[in-house]
């Protein structure tokens, strides 16, 4: 059992509006450009009123990363329910690997969707910033509480933006291949090993990270 209640009617009406306007949303960008399409234009192709879209979103922007809160809700539930014995670390590198099991195979169309409108919007750009530095903020009250420590306790916010940078850097590498035409198959199969390769080094802790060697000697 999960303990959670049963979606109602009204709930799932209000859920699937939610969907569709957003679907709408990302249709009209994607065709032509976010600053281009208004709200009015939204809510016309979506068959509600201009103020049943603000309903559901309270900026134009959030239309185009309607989803994320679910993202984030998702991680937050895998923290909290990871097995005995599973540190909170292997749950983001779960998180990575499964991003590129769907990149390879070949279930990433979809997502490129909200990559390619936001690389068109520098406004957007700075949204998904913020987004994911809000992301990064929420993370540190559940590492606290996973790990039991005090509210000021300094170390889960520095873990906690460390895994998150860390989710977020692949994210991006992943869809900038994409983006630029790589082969879904051929990207998944390049960065498993970089991947696999900066969890070890995190895992493994950073002291013994890119020590400076001797410096040289001065030339005469």
């Amino acid at each position: 059992m999960t303990g959670q209640k049963p979606e109602g009617l009204r709930e799932r009406k209000k859920r699937a509006t939610y969907d569709a306007i957003a679907a709408t949303a990302r249709r009209l960008f994607a065709a032509h450009g976010f600053d281009a399409v208004t709200v009015a234009e939204i809510a016309v192709a979506a068959g509600v009123s201009e103020k049943t879209v603000f309903n559901h979103f309270a900026t134009k922007e959030d239309l185009v990363f309607a989803g994320g809160d679910t993202r984030l809700a998702q991680l937050r539930r895998d923290i909290a329910q990871r097995p005995p014995g599973t540190a909170v670390l292997d749950v983001f590198r779960a998180n990575s690997e499964e991003m590129l099991d769907d990149v390879a195979a070949g279930e990433s169309e979809d997502s490129l969707v909200v990559p390619r409108i936001v690389r068109g919007s520098p406004a957007l750009q700075e949204r998904l910033a913020v987004g994911w530095e809000r992301e990064a903020a929420a993370l540190v009250a559940v590492f606290a509480e996973a790990t039991g420590a005090d509210d000021d306790d300094l170390v889960p916010a520095v873990v906690a933006r460390t895994l998150a940078s860390a989710l977020i850097t692949i994210f991006r590498v992943v869809f900038a291949g994409l983006l630029a035409g790589e082969d879904p198959q051929q990207l998944a199969a390049r960065l498993r090993p970089q991947v696999a390769r900066a969890y070890d080094q995190l895992a493994a802790g950073l002291g013994d990270y890119a020590v400076a060697g001797p410096a040289a000697d001065s030339a005469p």
